[in-house]
């Protein structure tokens, strides 16, 4: 019985760092999502351009991958483009929406981020939703799939997307 005992303490002294380790990363994941996209709505409301470029710049270095940041800067620099905003799938975000904000993992490296956005043309609240998706080192490599869906309050994001 006690050498029982002492192989089952082994076995969940090795097993349980594993399974709290993988937590752990995921947790993380979504948190320097989050703190990327709580970021970006303050960035975005600066209108001063140069100054709106260099915070932006500085956002990307610490949480994107270098393809990603190549990508959006490449597209704010050029005069001849349309200014895409690839970091919110060309719906942008605000900080009244940051309340809300929510991530899910959809997979080991992708997450779903939803959040609610009130459109002045329409004057409708909106579910904002795209995927994330993180490279090996949990820097976001790419941002795709975006929908919308009308809400009746910002409080009123389902979760019922699926990628």
């Amino acid at each position: 019985m006690k050498h029982f005992f002492i192989t089952l303490m082994l076995l969940v002294s090795i097993i349980y760092p594993e399974t709290c380790c993988a937590q752990q990363q995921s947790d993380h994941n979504q948190v320097s999502i989050r703190n990327f996209y709580s970021n970006y709505a303050v960035i975005s409301d600066i209108n001063d351009y140069d100054k709106y470029l260099n915070e932006l710049k500085s956002l990307l270095d610490k949480y994107a991958s270098d393809s990603f940041k190549k990508k959006v800067i490449d597209e704010l620099e050029n005069p001849k483009s349309p200014a895409e905003d690839f970091v919110t799938g060309n719906w942008g975000i605000d900080l009244s929406s940051l309340s809300y904000l929510k991530i899910e993992k959809k997979d080991p490296s992708v997450y779903l981020v939803r959040y609610p956005l009130y459109d002045f043309d329409t004057k409708k609240n909106m579910e904002i939703g795209f995927y994330v998706k993180l490279d090996n080192h949990g820097k976001i490599l790419s941002v795709d799939g975006s929908y919308t869906k009308e809400i009746s309050t910002p409080s009123d994001l389902d979760g019922q997307h699926k990628k």
